[in-house]
Parts: structure tokens; sequence; C-alpha cells
């Protein structure tokens, strides 16, 4: 990889390293700040369909802000779309879980002709039947299954001697309906699965969100990683500048005596190390710069080939501003704002629901049934009234006895059943008891990982600080030591060996620095995702999400 000297003027080696220094991000305070301007807001859609990739900036390099970096991430990464995806899918388990209380239409027909060996009178040797039946039957959240009925019947059976009608029409309208007084009662028994499957829905929406964070955090880190790179680069061609010079001045002094020629292969030797130090920093370029595409989700091959530029780069005055991070606070903010936290508390409460569930299953029987109907009887026959007149009986009939309510009927009863032992409710009881403790213990362990991750991430911005202000006191006094060595070697009182490490030495200090910067950077946006406000303090808003991303209370619901 070529540096492109046109974008990066030259400097003086001394007020370039300086430079380096205020490499500490003016993202800092930003990153630090809640507070949001509306058209600074990012909207992330939270459906995969309505997600819309984003196409790179033009020109033959991609220049980037991390703002930039940070929205096209959320445009593009495949990460997202497969938390979306999974979104939708647990949307359709509350639609399958609902199901269970869809109405259900039956019609059945049927036909049959059965001949038999008789010994009376009274039975007849050939029976033909044929029915046709309509139901419309479902259940009812509190348990309620009913059914309403319409059947109809055609039977066959002549008995020589005995049939007065033959064939007869049977048809019959009914209602009716079994209610469970003790198990299967209450809409918390029979909408559990619909109400599990929203707390799936729900956990899948704090996945997406937690997708999001991730992709925020990982985008900024590799945006920083990207920034120390190109930084690293420079840092090794000025010292690469440094090893020229120092040989060019080493062959002057050959030149005139001053200095053996066996002197000037430590220069070379010099040289050729920091060359070697350009082809790893180089090489440290192109690995960041995949990183990011892959974040950014890069489709086109030229893109691959063209050279990410990262643009922020911070004032020196915020290396002076010392980013506070409050332990506390942000515990109580994780706890409040986490999704893990959300998800341990809603995994709580779907084993309750479970466990409401097992219990009522402990119960026995009392089931309340009842039906009311009415039934017609029709004939395909003339029946002679007593006054010797004849009657035209039909189908049609049976269907007017209906009408008309001739035949009523109905049913009222109660059912009890007791099971002995109820070994089966009783084992799935204890499960259900020990799940809901699991389900509390996790959510307790989460809590103590979270207040380990708060307090890691704030130690780790206060060593990052630190390790900034220690490296560049150490850069600062690696550069004047480098100077000094300089003018004893000017004035015979050093060797080029000397110079050399005492250069190394800069080079390796400058390295330190960049590295101290980019890890403090990286170690704000840490903190960040560990207490929750990541989203907040980027701006970024999801479209369409059906939990809130709100702080609430890190308390599981009371019981009912």
């Amino acid at each position: 990889m070529t540096r492109d000297r046109s974008s990066n003027p030259a400097r003086p080696p001394r007020v370039r390293l300086r430079l380096v220094a205020a490499l500490v991000a003016g993202l800092v305070a930003a990153l630090a700040a809640p507070a949001a301007r509306a058209d600074d807001t990012l909207s992330v859609p939270v459906s995969a369909k309505a997600r819309r990739p984003v196409s790179l900036p033009s020109g033959e390099k991609i220049e980037l802000s991390l703002k930039q970096a940070i929205a096209l991430t959320l445009q593009n990464v495949l990460d997202l779309d497969v938390a979306s995806y999974n979104l939708e899918e647990s949307k359709f388990g509350i639609q399958s879980a609902k199901g269970a209380f869809d109405p259900y239409v039956e019609l059945d027909l049927g036909a049959s002709d059965t001949q038999n060996a008789t010994a009376s009178r009274l039975q007849s040797s050939d029976t033909k039947s044929a029915n046709g039946n309509f139901t419309f039957a479902g259940l009812l959240p509190y348990g309620t299954t009913y059914a309403l009925g319409w059947t109809n019947r055609r039977l066959d059976e002549a008995i020589p001697g005995f049939t007065t009608i033959n064939p007869v029409y049977l048809s019959g309208l009914s209602a009716s309906f079994t209610q469970p007084l003790l198990r299967n009662f209450g809409s918390t028994v029979n909408e559990r699965l619909v109400v599990q499957a929203r707390f799936t829905r729900d956990s899948s929406a704090y996945d997406f969100v937690r997708a999001v964070q991730s992709a925020i955090n990982l985008s900024e880190n590799a945006y920083w990683d990207l920034v120390y790179a190109v930084e690293n680069l420079i840092a090794k061609q000025e010292a690469l500048d440094r090893a020229k010079d120092l040989n060019r001045i080493t062959q002057i002094k050959i030149d005139v005596g001053a200095l053996a020629p066996i002197d000037i292969v430590q220069t070379e030797v010099t040289i050729a190390q920091r060359e070697q130090d350009i082809i790893t920093a180089e090489g440290l370029i192109g690995d960041a710069q995949d990183r990011l595409r892959r974040l950014l989700n890069v489709q086109s091959q030229p893109d691959w080939s063209r050279p990410i530029v990262p643009m922020d780069r911070p004032t020196r005055d915020s290396l002076r501003e010392v980013f506070q991070a409050d332990v506390e606070a942000g515990f109580k903010r994780a706890l409040e704002t986490r999704p893990e936290v959300k998800q341990a508390l809603l995994s709580i409460e779907s084993k309750k629901v479970t466990l409401a569930y097992t219990k009522n299953q402990l119960k026995p029987r009392l089931d309340l049934s009842g039906s009311y109907g009415f039934n017609g009887l029709g004939a395909q026959a003339l029946l002679q009234n007593a006054d010797g007149t004849l009657t035209q009986l039909n189908y049609g009939d049976g269907l007017q006895d209906l009408v008309h309510r001739t035949y009523p009927a109905w049913t009222l009863g109660l059912t009890f059943v007791v099971p002995i032992g109820n070994n089966v409710a009783r084992g799935n009881d204890a499960v259900a008891n020990a799940d809901l403790e699991l389900a509390r213990t996790n959510f307790a362990i989460t809590k103590a990982n979270l207040n380990v991750e708060v307090r890691a991430a704030a130690r780790a911005i206060d060593i990052g600080y630190r390790s900034v202000a220690a490296a560049t006191k150490a850069r600062e006094l690696a550069e004047r030591n480098l100077d000094a060595e300089k003018k004893k070697f000017e004035n015979g009182m050093s060797t080029t060996f000397q110079v050399a490490q005492v250069a190394n030495d800069l080079t390796t200090a400058v390295t330190a620095e960049l590295q101290a910067i980019a890890t403090y950077l990286k170690n704000i946006s840490a903190w960040h995702k560990s207490v929750g406000d990541i989203l907040d303090v980027n701006h970024v808003v999801l479209e369409g999400l059906a939990v809130s991303t709100a702080a609430s209370p890190a308390e599981e619901r009371p019981n009912k």
C-alpha cells in the first residue's frame, strides 16, 4: 500500500509526533453527552424487509466519519437481518398459539348398507342408512368448549309386518357446551401458550436490541482500529525518515573522516528495519479496512479494492477532559436498560405461567355440560289418519319440526373426576417449580455479571486515560532524548548505534501512544454498551420495536 502524500501533507517530525497526542477523539465528548438534536437521529427499522442497503460514498477512496461508519453499519450489516428474521419468526409463534381458539367447521357425509341374518320378525335383514351432519365448534379462553350441530339421517330398515313408515328421515339441531370448573378453568391456563409466545416475541425483540448495540460497538472499534493503523503507518514512515536522515549525516561524517566507514552499516540496518515496519503497518491497515468492510457488508468487488479513509481527527483539548464513569449510576442504569436483564425477567414470567398451569392440573376435574336442541321426523310415505284421510310425509316435514320446535330436548350434567396418585401432574409441577427457581437464579447471575462488566468498563476507562497520559509523556521524553542524543552525535560524543537505539525507543513510544489512544476510545464505547445507553449516545432509534428500550425497574412482576 502506497501512502497518498497529497492527502497527508508533510510535517516536521517534531510537530507530527506532538499532534499524535491529540488523537483522542473529539468524539470522546460527544460519546459522553446523551443530548441529541433531531437532525442527528438515526432511525433503524426493525423489520428486515424495511431495511435497505445503503451504498458507500463514491470516489477513488471511501472517506468516512465515525457517524457515517455507524450509520452504514446499521443499514448494511447482515447480523441485523438475522436478528430481524428471528423476530419475525417469533411473531408467527403468537399467531400459531392463538390458533387454539380458532373455531372449526366439520362436515360429515356417509352411507352404509348392512345385510344380517335374522332370527326374529322384529329384525330387518337389510338396513340402509345415509347421514349428512354439520358442526361448528371451538374453544373459548376460559376453557369452554362449544358446538352447534345440525344432524340429518336417512334410515331404510324394512321389517315385514311391523314397518309403518319406511324409509324415515331424522333431523336434529342442537347447541352444546362443556365448562371446566376446576381443572382447565380460566384464561391463565388456556391462554398460557399465547402469553408465552408474546414473551418469546419480546425476548427476540431484545435480541434485536442487543444486535444493534453490538453492531455499534463493533463499528466504533473497527473505526478506531483503522485510525490507529493509519496513524501507525505515518509514525513508521516518519521513523524511516529519521533513519534516512541519520544515514545521511553519518555518510557526511565518513566523507570528512570523522567516522569510520563501518559506522554506515548500523544506519543501513536501521533503515531496513524501518522499511520492514512499514510493510507490517500497511498490512495492519489492510486488515483493519477489511474488518470494517465486513461490517459495512461491502458487496461490490471494486469497493473491496477502494481504500477506506477515516476522516475524524479529534482536538487536542479533548485529551484534557477526563471521562467520568460513575460505577454506581452505571450499574443502576445497566439493570434498568440492558436487554439481558429484560430477557431474564421475561424468562421468569414465562416460567410463572407454566407453574400456574401445572398447579391447575393438580386439581380434580369438575365439568359442567349441557345441551339444548330440537328433533324432527320425515318420511317418503302416506299415512292414513283416524278419519280415513291420507297425509304425505317427506324430508321437509323433519325440517318443519325443527323450525316449529315441535320436539325439544335438553341435557344438563356434572362430571367429577378425581385422579388417584396424579403422578404426572405432580411431577410436572415439581419441574415447573425448579424451572422458576432456575430462572430466578439466572437473573441473579445476570445482575452479578453486569456488576462485574460495568466495574471492569469503568476501570478500563480510568486505566486507559492514565495510559494515554503516561504514553504521551513517554513519547515526549523519548523525543527529547533523541534530540539530545543527536546533539551528542554531532559533537562526537555518541555513536550511530546509540542514536539508532534512542530513535527506536521513540518509534516504540509513538506506537504505544497510538495504541493507548485507540484503546481508550474503544473503552469509552464499551462503557456505553455495558451500561446500556449506547443507542441514546449515538442517537439511534429503533422503528417498529414491540418493546420499550426505556429504563424500567429490574424487578419481577408481583404475582396476580
